[in-house]
């Protein structure tokens, strides 16, 4: 079985088209090589076609660069459109993959790494299994603090070996870092590490609220960064950073927001740039309104001490072009999380090297 682990960071990013942009805008190789990206099928997105095109893209695309994405599939368990059986979207995905796109696609069948949640069901864990083995890539097993207790049970009934799962525990939204915030990471870190050795270990939680009270630019500590490096100062040295991206750990209910937001990473703290849109009536004013709003955030952004420079990533020349009144399709919905998202990927990819 081949394997992963070949990774200095893990993002996950939800199967939005924001998101998507990110991915296939990236220009360095490097991005991908040191980060690992883990993509979410989500219940309140586009529809069930399209989340799969977009992932189905990005594996073949990332595949292409030399990285095999992880997929999860577990929000949408049951859900219409995603597949039906035991394994789901992933079931739907694996068989797409396994196909050319057409007579010139040399690259078939794409891998991708099965995600298996700690929630994961008696008769769901055996087909877990079986793709994950069928894929040959091996897998992904993500717990959460609660059910550390269950990773032996769960490896028996998934039967695949420890050495070919990436562990990851999930602590989720962390928004600061009491010691029994630390010492509940370590001990639940510690417990499930201790059923391998697995591939690796990853710990992942986010820091970013659901949504943002204040406009203009201001900072707030990267609490799911201070806690990674606590962890390692201590001892866990081969322990892999893992982070939400730009997005808040829950999946919320995707209500449309009357203001723009950049969600910008830096060394140790996140700079938030967030404007309110001026009231439209029609869909074109809307959209030229939008245009003008994210303009100004990023000009916000541009003229800070934050901001990276526009050779960093393809998100930061885009920020840069909408700074001084340049590039296009400015008021789609998913441009700021797109070049927030690039922004962030390249964020990563420096922090591992």
């Amino acid at each position: 079985m081949s394997t992963s682990g070949g990774f200095g960071t893990l993002v996950v990013l939800r199967a939005k088209q924001g998101e998507f942009a990110a991915l296939h805008a990236v220009d360095e190789r490097a991005h991908v090589e040191r980060v690992q990206p883990l993509l979410e099928f989500i219940p309140n997105g586009s529809t069930p076609a399209g989340q799969l095109d977009g992932v189905e893209a990005v594996a073949r695309r990332l595949h292409g660069l030399g990285r095999t994405i992880m997929v999860d599939a577990a929000e949408v368990t049951g859900e219409p459109g995603f597949g039906a059986g035991p394994v789901g979207a992933l079931g739907e995905l694996a068989d797409r993959l396994a196909h050319p796109v057409d007579l010139f696609d040399e690259q078939v069948p794409v891998p991708f790494l099965p995600v298996v949640r700690g929630t994961a069901t008696a008769d769901e864990l055996p087909a877990l299994g079986r793709l994950c083995q069928e894929l040959g890539a091996g897998g992904a097993l993500r717990i959460g603090a609660a059910e550390v207790e269950r990773v032996r049970r769960l490896l028996g009934r998934l039967r695949v070996e420890p050495g070919d799962l990436d562990l990851i525990v999930d602590l989720g939204y962390l928004p600061e870092l009491p010691a029994r915030v630390v010492h509940r990471a370590a001990a639940a870190v510690d417990a499930a590490a201790g059923c391998g050795p697995f591939r690796s270990v990853s710990v992942l939680s986010g820091s970013i609220p659901r949504s943002l009270g204040r406009t203009s630019l201001w900072e707030q500590p990267r609490v799911e960064e201070r806690l990674w490096r606590t962890l390692v100062e201590d001892g866990r040295t081969d322990l892999r950073l893992g982070d939400y991206g730009i997005a808040h750990p829950v999946i919320g209910e995707g209500r449309r927001s009357k203001h723009v937001a950049l969600r910008y990473s830096c060394p140790d703290h996140w700079l938030y740039s967030r404007e309110r849109q001026p009231v439209a009536d029609g869909a074109a004013e809307a959209e030229n309104g939008r245009a003008r709003t994210v303009r100004s955030v990023c000009r916000n952004l541009v003229e800070s001490d934050g901001y990276a420079g526009p050779g960093f990533s393809w998100g930061d020349r885009e920020i840069l072009d909408a700074a001084e009144s340049r590039g296009s399709g400015l008021g789609a919905t998913s441009k700021p999380p797109a070049l927030a998202t690039s922004h962030h990927l390249a964020y990563l990819a420096a922090h591992a090297a």
